[in-house]
């Protein structure tokens, strides 16, 4: 068995006798030698484990005393700050929180939660306390994927805190002088659309939500001229009207799609701002008796909750909602290594993948006459 692979294994399991107080705070670990013979491992490995317990403030380390749990008002604790209406299913923030959540558990954080409208009516003195009474080490700022209101920025930046946005916009981290996890938008839009176009799809409508936090001229990151050229760069047909920015109000969803389905250019595949407007489309399709993907295919976008559950399931782009929540509370965690008030953070870019589910065809597997058939509807 290999040393890194052993590490691993001492690290989850005196973590797991810390978080389950069978190894009760401020209770002192056997001697390194002791305890490395009695968990079958060499020091070596047993120090890097402890380490790693330390980097996550579940142990401490004396020189000459010993390595002692560490007592629980001595953990991090993390102000978590959530847009009103996080509760709301169609936002991104009660998903990272999720994941904050499950982080936070497993590394022994205590979390400290916020709505941003009652953080932004305290005042700095009230801003002060909070933090020392609570003990707050740093702070999730979750945005709902919105512009962040300034007097808000300003106030945290007056706590001196380390400040960590887990799913933001490409701006955000020029504009707060915060670090700023967020995804590649362009990147991973485009290749929901190359995956369509592998498919063998040609005609695309990409529908867009209008969304007073993005720039309306822009579209997951393209301009209309930038998606214009992408369209021609990979063989798909090219025309304004399959290019819809609209609300999310039902009746304009429905007459946009019946207007694409109806009219005389039909798509093949229509690739959707989010997953919650891809289950609208689902709903106008129904009524339309037009069938999901034998006659046009639907992708989404973020995989929220459900879109597996449709008939057929939701292909879609993952942006990794929970992974952002882990991600962003581990960098918070090792603040030390990058947090400077001075200077600018980087931006941290996140992963995505593409979830293939049922609801693309793949044309390419059709007989000629399939394909043609299916391009006309």
């Amino acid at each position: 068995m290999s040393i890194e692979y052993k590490k691993d294994i001492i690290y989850e399991h005196l973590k797991r006798e810390i978080l389950e107080q069978q190894l009760p705070p401020g209770s002192r670990l056997p001697k390194e030698k002791e305890l490395a013979k009695a968990l079958g491992v060499g020091q070596i490995t047993l120090r890097s484990a402890l380490a790693r317990l330390e980097t996550e403030k579940l142990v401490e380390r004396f020189p000459g005393k010993g390595t002692f749990v560490t007592d629980e008002l001595k953990r991090q604790t993390v102000l978590v700050v959530l847009p009103d209406g996080a509760e709301n299913l169609e936002t991104p923030s009660r998903y990272v929180a999720a994941g904050i959540d499950e982080a936070a558990k497993n590394m022994g954080v205590t979390l400290e939660r916020c709505p941003a409208g009652l953080l932004n009516s305290f005042d700095a003195n009230e801003c002060q306390n909070m933090v020392r009474q609570h003990r707050i080490t740093g702070i999730l700022l979750e945005t709902g994927h919105s512009k962040i209101n300034e007097n808000l920025v300003t106030k945290l930046k007056q706590l001196n805190l380390p400040v960590v946005i887990p799913h933001g916009l490409p701006t955000d981290a020029e504009n707060t002088g915060f670090c700023v996890l967020r995804t590649d938008e362009r990147a991973a839009w485009g290749d929901g659309l190359r995956y369509l176009a592998k498919a063998g799809h040609r005609v695309i409508a990409s529908l867009f939500l209008e969304l007073p936090s993005e720039q309306l001229t822009t579209f997951r990151g393209f301009t209309r001229q930038e998606l214009r050229e992408f369209y021609h760069y990979n063989g798909l047909v090219w025309d304004e009207s399959l290019l819809q920015m609209i609300s999310l109000q039902t009746e304009i969803v429905t007459a946009t799609v019946r207007q694409w389905m109806l009219g005389p250019l039909p798509p093949t595949a229509i690739m959707c701002h989010s997953d919650r407007l891809a289950m609208r489309v689902y709903q106008v399709l129904k009524e339309l008796r037009i069938n999901i993907p034998q006659q046009v295919s639907i992708m989404g976008y973020s995989n929220y909750p459900g879109g597996q559950l449709l008939l057929p399931p939701l292909t879609t782009v993952d942006v990794k909602f929970a992974e952002c929540g882990r991600m962003a509370l581990e960098h918070l965690l090792r603040a030390e290594e990058w947090y400077n008030p001075t200077v600018l953070p980087r931006e941290i870019i996140t992963p995505y993948i593409i979830i293939e589910r049922d609801s693309v065809a793949n044309l390419t597997k059709s007989l000629p006459g399939q394909i043609e058939n299916h391009q006309k509807h």
